[in-house]
């Protein structure tokens, strides 16, 4: 544990990628979302040692998803999960094959499941049986590979917000819905698998294997309803990542390991994991600008974004480091109450500690911000979504162009 492994592996001194963040700031401006696209790579390649060839690797693109990180996971031989015909036209238009692109969420549009079916997409995951009924109609005698997604409750210790199964979440069904979605099915749409998808941010590899064990008990008793020889068990991802300097690193190997064995001795099955945040989360920090300080006490420090991109601490108190880049060697040892700039009392991006003389034009850190930061940004207070920059090697390029206020207003 240590704030070592909440940064991106290739961070030194200021640097990220061989590219010194200052010049970055101000060369784009701020807030920036920096991407150390050596780290995505390393991720996938760990995860893939990990689970092995046997198992499907299927990066979960709602973390974190743009045409540049398609290209990635296409070059890294990896599936995508979408949740939406937009992250699916991403997926497409980044050169992702369509056999290994997985359409995923619990509402999904008739014209996203044309779009699916007609581009020929590797599996559909059914979350519901009129969903199943839906899908068999637009089908129409095309072929269609479809999963269950099952809701089973398997006590996933993690924020209320961020859990997908249980009574209280409204993702995937039961044994008994699950049996009626497949009382539905055609020809020409064929059962391949089950889905389960239990919540994120989870540190407790037992909680795998007890979901695993729920979709292998449905599987084999109901094996004469699968098409081919081969059932594929999607386990989903929310492998944990550390996003505080003392939060505990679980290395991938310790889910990867009991997964296999628990599907040891079990004939035609395969594996399949989703990560996204596990991918990139560490990747990324947003660089801010602060712009005023207020208060002796626990001052408030107000930085120039917040909700706009990054809505997560307000969401469900998710919290983070920062470290100031203009006074990096400077003990951190005062505590500021960091804001943002948008009309909102809970515009807070947290309490946290940093040099006693940070002044207003300082350049700031937050690491761990590569998940579900530029993915959920908006436009709120009419703010132009900021850019994603892509560094490797000393170079930089922009992943994702930034908005203007005329882009905006048109």
């Amino acid at each position: 544990m240590g704030l070592s492994d909440v940064l991106p592996d290739n961070w030194e001194a200021n640097t990220v990628g061989g590219c010194a963040l200052s010049d970055l700031a101000d060369a784009y401006g701020t807030p920036l979302y920096v991407m150390d696209e050596r780290h995505v790579l390393d991720r996938l390649a760990t995860f893939r040692r990990a689970f092995g060839a046997q198992t499907v690797t299927a990066y979960a693109a709602k973390a974190f998803f743009c045409i540049a990180m398609a290209d990635i996971l296409n070059r890294a031989d990896w599936w995508v999960d979408v949740v939406s015909g937009g992250e699916l036209a991403t997926a497409l238009a980044g050169g992702l094959a369509p056999e290994r692109i997985i359409v995923h969420g619990n509402v999904k549009t008739d014209e996203e499941l044309e779009t699916a079916i007609s581009v020929g997409v590797g599996r559909i995951v059914v979350d519901d049986p009129a969903e199943m009924a839906r899908l068999v109609s637009i089908a129409a005698g095309r072929p269609v590979r479809v999963m269950l997604r099952l809701n089973v409750e398997v006590g996933a210790d993690t924020h209320q917000k961020i859990r997908t199964t249980g009574s209280e979440a409204q993702f995937g069904m039961t044994d008994a819905e699950a049996d009626a979605a497949i009382a539905q099915l055609a020809d020409a749409v064929s059962l391949h698998g089950v889905h389960i998808h239990i919540g994120s941010q989870l540190r407790n590899p037992d909680v795998h294997v007890m979901a695993l064990k729920a979709v292998l008990t449905f599987a084999e008793r109901r094996r004469d309803s699968f098409a081919g020889n081969q059932i594929d068990l999607d386990v989903g991802g929310g492998f944990g990542v550390p996003y505080l300097a003392d939060d505990p690193v679980v290395p991938i190997e310790r889910f990867a390991e009991p997964l296999l064995e628990a599907l040891s001795g079990h004939p035609g099955i395969r594996l399949m994991v989703e990560p996204g945040r596990a991918i990139v989360a560490n990747a990324g920090v947003i660089l801010y600008r602060a712009v005023s300080r207020k208060g002796a006490d626990r001052p408030f420090l107000a930085v120039d974004g917040g909700i706009s991109d990054n809505p997560r601490p307000a969401l469900y108190d998710a919290r983070y480091e920062m470290r100031s880049v203009s006074r990096f060697d400077q003990p951190h040892d005062t505590m500021f109450r960091v804001v943002g700039r948008h009309c909102e009392t809970s515009d807070r991006l947290g309490e946290m500690l940093l040099p006693g003389d940070t002044a207003p034009g300082d350049l700031l850190i937050m690491p761990g911000t590569g998940a579900y930061a530029h993915a959920m940004a908006s436009r709120y207070n009419m703010l132009p979504r900021r850019p994603v920059i892509f560094v490797a090697d000393g170079q930089h390029r922009i992943a994702v162009p930034g908005e203007t206020n005329d882009e905006l207003v048109r």
